[in-house]
């Protein structure tokens, strides 16, 4: 009697940790207050396995008791959840992230210089006017000849520069050639590598993958042999997320050889 009696203990006790390594799929429900909670990374810490939210930020993905859940996003703060044998039961998991806020020092914005009072006030503005047109206007002291080019017949040479190029926004280069101040200012369209980095936020790459601040451009560029370029341009954001986990293990170990 008593073998068999610590034969069922022994049972019970194999049968509960087996409950607890089982993987088991459970469905889940991110909420925010005013931002859409599409595409929010969620990654188990314990497995490695990592998934993201619909429109509607509704995810499944497989746990087990005492795995953790980080969820990410660009405009939110990370969030941390572990799994417990109650949550596992009730095969639901509700998550609520909170909008980063970007607080700006106090500044004083003023329409004017004006300090109030009208004499002192009136002789800033005409000191300041006659300083504008002492410098766009008084060629005096310039020697033009010593500045033009000298195949220019004598008088073009003795002709002051055009003032209407002073203000001009087309800006005249050499003979022929022209660019405008706008074309200057251009935006540069980011690479993929750059939306990759922008799109999963510094934050997975420091604090989910463990590759530190100033390393990850070149983790995103070591694992451009695996095919995430190709995989983030078809939007097969999951495959990209589970490739630089994956290797972000053996780019740390390549990292402590060095």
């Amino acid at each position: 009697m008593s073998n068999q009696l610590t034969f069922l203990t022994f049972f019970f006790v194999i049968l509960q940790c087996y409950a607890q390594e089982k993987q088991t799929v459970i469905s889940g429900k991110i909420s925010s207050d005013s931002l859409s909670v599409e595409n929010i990374h969620i990654i188990n810490k314990n497995s490695n396995k990592a998934t993201i939210s619909n429109q509607y930020g509704e995810f499944k993905i497989s746990v087990k008791v005492n795995d953790t859940l980080v969820f990410s996003g660009i405009q939110f703060y990370t969030k941390e959840v572990l799994i417990t044998q109650l949550l596992i039961k009730s095969n639901m998991i509700t998550v609520t992230l909170f909008q980063k806020v970007n607080q700006l020092d106090e500044v004083e914005v003023k329409a004017h210089d004006l300090s109030g009072n009208l004499v002192t006030d009136a002789n800033n503005v005409k000191d300041s006017v006659s300083k504008v047109n002492s410098i766009a206007l008084d060629f005096s002291m310039i020697d033009f000849s010593k500045t033009v080019i000298s195949d220019i017949d004598e008088i073009d040479r003795r002709k002051p520069p055009d003032i209407s190029r002073l203000v001009n926004p087309h800006l005249q280069i050499g003979i022929g050639a022209s660019f405008t101040i706008g074309s200057i200012k251009k935006k540069r369209t980011p690479t993929i590598p750059e939306k990759i980095r922008a799109d999963l936020g510094n934050a997975f790459f420091t604090k989910t993958l463990k590759i530190p601040l100033e390393q990850i451009d070149f983790f995103i560029d070591y694992c451009k042999s695996k095919g995430i370029i190709d995989l983030y341009i078809k939007n097969r954001k999951i495959e990209v997320i589970d490739i630089l986990i994956k290797e972000s293990i053996t780019y740390r170990k390549l990292e402590k050889q060095d």
